[in-house]
């Protein structure tokens, strides 16, 4: 498997249209050409920047979407009608960890959640894949004692990355008060502490973001979001946001 991770940003106020007009205009198309939807996500505090995780089988298929990318019409058509809502965009391709969970796993089990711990470890180079073994190893076990779930767990390997790049995203809770309960049993857990100690010697910085399920038709997403129910998921995940 391989996976794309897009982050958009968007015009300010445009997310709600652009989720509508992608799912329509975009998504089917995508995903009859070999590219499924992970998840579709605000990220927290910095709310006109968007991402977008795809998964898909393997390198042909990767270079097969290049080509539709070039020259078929409806991407074409697609790239016309997103240029009224995206002002930028980067891209990364990413390998997973052998215990990543895929697509259809994260359909089949308990993985949805509004708040999404989202790191980004600057990992040694060439001690990626002795990092991320350890995450599956130590830090996935340990985290499920305090409420967390692994969504996945990758490698960038190609695209607008710097070296080194480990990406980890978690389940975090419904409402910031779940994040907080979950913060505060790591840090009273012996076992993360020891963990911070060890893994600095593959990792020097880690930087954190939340991201926010808010798509319904985004595998990861919130556990109760409905159309009828956005604004109420909106006041409970974001109260600070005034949303017009």
């Amino acid at each position: 498997m391989l996976y794309l991770y897009d982050s958009i940003m968007i015009v300010p106020r445009l997310q709600e249209e652009f989720w509508k007009v992608m799912g329509t205009d975009y998504l089917p198309e995508a995903e009859q050409n070999g590219l499924r939807l992970v998840g579709m996500f605000m990220i927290g505090i910095h709310y006109n920047e968007n991402l977008a995780l795809w998964e898909l089988d393997d390198w042909a298929t990767l270079d097969r979407l290049q080509q539709l990318h070039d020259k078929h019409p409806w991407i074409q058509s697609w790239k016309r009608e997103a240029v009224d809502y995206v002002t930028d965009s980067t891209g990364k391709v990413l390998e997973p960890a052998a215990f990543s969970p895929t697509l259809a796993k994260l359909k089949k089990g308990d993985y949805m959640s509004t708040i999404y711990l989202h790191t980004v470890a600057r990992v040694s180079p060439g001690q990626e894949d002795e990092y991320m073994k350890a995450v599956g190893k130590e830090l996935v076990p340990m985290a499920k004692t305090w409420g967390m779930k692994l969504v996945g767990c990758y490698k960038a390997v190609a695209g607008t990355a710097s070296s080194g790049e480990v990406i980890n995203i978690w389940t975090a809770g419904n409402v910031h008060g779940d994040w907080v309960k979950i913060r505060a049993k790591s840090l009273k857990d012996p076992a993360y502490k020891e963990w911070e100690t060890r893994a600095g010697k593959w990792r020097p910085k880690v930087v954190y973001r939340f991201l926010y399920g808010l798509v319904p038709y985004s595998p990861l997403r919130t556990p109760f979001l409905q159309e009828a129910a956005i604004e109420e998921v909106r006041t409970v995940a974001m109260p600070e946001v005034e949303w017009k």
